[in-house]
């Protein structure tokens, strides 16, 4: 059994969920017992962007079984950008961590990212071998090429998972509704003088439908407010 982390004393476990009944209720459990060893102080925070599958029912037996988990529930899909800063904003604790419900990001990688918080404020989960379709990895790499160019951001995975201090949203707002709130969270953090660092870690196969980040209506408006938001910094 593992025992409490030396940097790990409050974290609030963040998690959308979209179409994912087949994944979340694991993620939930793995990500339930390694906080119970590792962690005195969590809380689990899910919210269900209106799933069309049993996704919220799987949440509600979650919620039955653990004190420790928080429900968010959209009857109606608002989509990633607007859930996930819903749930930045809901986390209560220390630390903040995001994990998506369709579990291609092990909870265990935890453990990996946790030692950046020695000397930095906020963790990038780097996707070494990204288990994705090359539509996808193809629309990440420009992305985070125009990320570059526009801003100077010179981090290469800000859409993937991310450990960082609660401190960092009393000092920043997060303005975007749409994904790219992700690449804005990593923007606004490093303008106000906090510290990045990328970590690798291990990105699993999708097992569910789940996310719709790939339909070309959510990828123009996320490079639509890239380019729009520019003005805001």
């Amino acid at each position: 059994m593992a025992s409490h982390h030396p940097l790990l004393h409050s974290l609030s476990l963040i998690i959308p969920a979209y179409n994912d009944e087949s994944t979340v209720g694991k993620l939930i459990a793995d990500g339930a017992k390694l906080l119970e060893e590792i962690c005195p102080d969590y809380e689990i925070i899910l919210a269900n962007d209106g799933s069309k599958d049993k996704t919220w029912e799987v949440l509600q037996q979650a919620a039955r079984a653990n004190n420790h988990i928080r429900l968010i529930n959209h009857p109606i899909n608002q989509g990633y950008g607007q859930t996930i800063k819903e749930l930045y904003y809901s986390a209560q604790k220390e630390l903040v961590f995001s994990l998506p419900g369709d579990y291609q990001y092990a909870p265990k990688e935890l453990l990996k990212m946790v030692d950046g918080l020695g000397r930095y404020d906020f963790v990038i989960g780097l996707r070494v071998k990204r288990n994705d379709p090359w539509r996808r990895k193809l629309q990440s790499a420009v992305y985070n090429f125009m990320l570059r160019i526009l801003y100077g951001l010179k981090h290469k995975d800000v859409n993937s998972i991310k450990l960082f201090k609660r401190k960092i949203l009393d000092r920043i707002q997060l303005r975007s509704p749409t994904a790219f709130v992700d690449a804005e969270l990593c923007i606004r953090a490093e303008k106000a003088g906090f510290r990045i660092v990328e970590i690798p870690i291990e990105h699993l196969p999708r097992l569910s439908q789940g996310a719709s980040g790939g339909k070309l209506s959510v990828i123009a408006q996320t490079f639509g407010d890239l380019v729009n938001m520019r003005s805001t910094f």
